[in-house]
């Protein structure tokens, strides 16, 4: 997981990390993809470009794996609105993925591109929020690694720094589609994904977390996965990190996963 500055620095720059890991985590490709088997030195406004390969055990004979280069850049507002500071969150991402399931074989090309807009409200020192939405856009080549529909994916996050280097904040998104390929199924479900991350060190840092996702199309039928992350910056400007996760509960939409991240940040 990217960080972009530690807490050690100043404030302002402390809060920008901290901004720039719920830009990199709200919300997850990933989980979507298993569904459908400028600035310079201003440090308030930091821009990260990560590579993020990742493996997804579907079933026993269902697996995708995917390369995703993204762009993501969380901007700070000095000026009062609202009685505090405001902020922006943006990000770009787009997929190269091969799927492979019985009866259709092993497919592979671009996936379904990812655009986000979240903003902050209010910034404060213990607590914040952030609202917005997601657009994935029917972009993949084939139809094992695509879903075929336009979506839209609103998001909202309280988010509660912690004292000593961390955060906790709890997503909560719904993914519907609303256009797209009229021969393919529809797109409607809910996350929810409580995450704390605390840092180690200065260098270092781990991430825990949950996600459900319900599924309205099956009556709320609801799958569980849970996943630890594991990071380190190993130079200036330059990190990598590691997050093996699991399925569990009485309801699996896959096995297991496996994703791993290298990030360049300014």
């Amino acid at each position: 997981m990217p960080r972009a500055t530690t807490v050690r620095v100043s404030p302002g720059r402390s809060v920008a990390f901290f901004l720039s890991v719920i830009c990199a985590l709200i919300p997850s490709a990933g989980a979507f993809a298993q569904t459908t088997a400028p600035t310079d030195s201003d440090p308030t406004r930091p821009i990260l470009f990560s590579v993020r390969p990742e493996f997804y055990r579907v079933g026993d004979d269902v697996w995708r794996a995917q390369l995703t280069v993204r762009y993501d850049m969380a901007a700070l507002r000095n000026r009062r609105w609202l009685g505090g500071r405001r902020g922006l969150l943006v990000r770009l991402e787009l997929p190269v993925a091969a799927a492979d399931a019985p009866g259709v074989g092993t497919e592979g090309g671009v996936g379904d591109a990812y655009g986000q807009l979240l903003v902050v409200p209010r910034l404060g020192r213990r607590f914040t929020y952030v609202l917005g939405t997601g657009l994935f856009v029917p972009t993949a080549s084939d139809t094992l690694i695509g879903s075929g529909k336009w979506t839209l994916a609103p998001a909202a996050a309280p988010v509660w720094f912690l004292p000593g280097g961390g955060l906790f904040y709890v997503k909560f998104q719904n993914f519907s589609s609303f256009a797209g390929d009229s021969d393919r199924a529809d797109v409607n479900f809910f996350l929810i994904t409580p995450t704390l991350i605390r840092g180690i060190g200065g260098r270092s840092w781990v991430l825990v977390d949950s996600e459900t996702m319900s599924d309205w199309r099956q009556d709320g039928r609801t799958s569980i996965k849970s996943g630890v992350q594991i990071g380190r910056i190993v130079a200036r400007g330059f990190g990598l990190w590691v997050k093996p996760e699991v399925y569990w509960g009485p309801h699996h939409d896959g096995r297991w996963n496996f994703k791993t991240g290298v990030v360049w940040y300014r």
